[in-house]
């Protein structure tokens, strides 16, 4: 896929179970049995339940494994965050940097090859509670900047339905959506909408 060679960024939809994002979360960053150089940041959920949403045969301590939490506002704070352009951007900016230290520290001196790099955000719902959406597009278009610079392929979670209006308002920041869903018997499936493509047909993950 064109997408996976030249690096993306991906907006996942879908208004699903914790364990239908995990599941879809293990895929996205890629087989075991590959070169991977994977980053999962978590902006609400514990660091406890990270090796869940790796694939399995790959743990939060392996060498090629890193894990970013956002530095967490108390919630007392939140509507001082909102309404105080500068304290959200300066969050944002710290969890930005800390994403960028955290690819750079995966980097061996030669780079990454198509698709090596793998990022996960989880979820950018917990962003759009805390801070203006502007702010948000504008932490989003740096990270996917910094991933398609390395010819990464990242995903973001937006535990949303996928025809929600706050998807429209960042659907226009990633390259492609993926839109997951779960019903019996069938289990987890997912399909893409992808521009100037369409959208594919639902498979199972």
């Amino acid at each position: 896929m064109q997408l996976k060679r030249r690096g993306c960024n991906l907006l996942v939809t879908g208004s699903v179970s914790e364990a239908v994002t995990a599941r879809a979360t293990q895929r996205l960053l890629g087989s075991p049995v590959e070169d991977r150089k994977r980053l999962v940041t978590l902006t609400e959920a514990p660091t406890r339940g990270v090796d869940a949403r790796l694939p399995i045969g790959v743990s939060a301590d392996d060498a090629d494994v890193r894990i970013v939490e956002r530095r967490r506002v108390d919630r007392s704070a939140v509507e001082g965050v909102r309404h105080d352009g500068r304290s959200g951007d300066t969050e944002l900016r710290r969890l930005e940097r800390d994403i960028s230290r955290a690819i750079a520290s995966l980097d061996d001196g030669s780079g990454f090859g198509p698709s090596e790099l793998r990022l996960s955000v989880d979820s950018l719902g917990t962003l759009t509670e805390m801070y203006e959406i502007p702010q948000v597009c504008g932490f989003l278009r740096r990270v996917c900047d910094t991933v398609e610079d390395r010819e990464g392929m990242g995903h973001y979670h937006l535990p949303l339905p996928d025809d929600s209006p706050r998807v429209d308002q960042f659907a226009h920041v990633f390259d492609a959506r993926i839109e997951l869903r779960q019903r019996e018997p069938y289990g987890p499936e997912q399909r893409w909408h992808v521009p100037d493509y369409g959208t594919t047909g639902w498979i199972q993950i």
